[in-house]
């Protein structure tokens, strides 16, 4: 099997050299950059930004989504803030931007779209309550964004609570060691237990 073929069969559409590294098995630097670059001429493979790639649009390649993008950009992350909150329906508002938690706070723009990563604590990040793996990029489930947001946010308001778990959200905000989210999601259960 050919290297392109193994990225063809690969469920994911972008990777960051360190990916292409370990998919195709190469330690040698020099070499990794060699084959990059030969399927860049090619046409193979495009630069998205550095060090990462997608593979380029066929008929048999999907096109990438932002969410993928954004968790390649930097890794690690996952997408969470607005992005998920939006994604589940938790608020109506459109943001352009994609909002992902992340170690580092940084805005990354690629083709006029920007990328935003929020940090958060270490013990907060590796903590993987909450965390839904869609194969191509992870997400925040309802009651994680939800505990994120609140968490760097304090004010931030909700448009619809539907899809948050009360049990789960109470389990969720706990890991966060942090009294003040604690009491901001016990007043937010107590108006999604109105509601019901």
């Amino acid at each position: 099997m050919t290297k392109i073929e193994k990225l063809l069969i690969h469920p994911n559409n972008i990777f960051t050299s360190q990916d292409l590294a370990v998919i195709w098995n190469i330690t040698n630097k020099t070499k990794l950059w060699g084959v990059i670059r030969h399927y860049l001429r090619t046409q193979k493979l495009t630069r998205i930004h550095k060090g990462v790639y997608a593979k380029s649009a066929t008929a048999s390649v999907k096109p990438h989504t932002s969410f993928e993008l954004g968790q390649k950009l930097i890794t690690p992350s996952y997408i969470s803030f607005y992005s998920a909150l939006a994604s589940h329906g938790i608020i109506f508002q459109f943001h352009e931007s994609v909002h992902s938690a992340a170690l580092v706070s940084k805005i990354i723009k690629v083709n006029r779209k920007n990328f935003v990563y929020h940090k958060i604590k270490d013990s907060v990040f590796y903590n993987s309550t909450g965390i839904e793996d869609k194969i191509t990029y992870k997400i925040a489930s309802p009651e994680r964004a939800v505990c994120d947001s609140l968490y760097l946010f304090p004010n931030l308001a909700f448009d619809n609570l539907d899809s948050v778990n009360p049990e789960k959200l109470l389990q969720t905000s706990a890991t966060y060691h942090n009294q003040r989210l604690i009491q901001s999601i016990k007043k937010l259960i107590k108006t999604i237990n109105l509601n019901q």
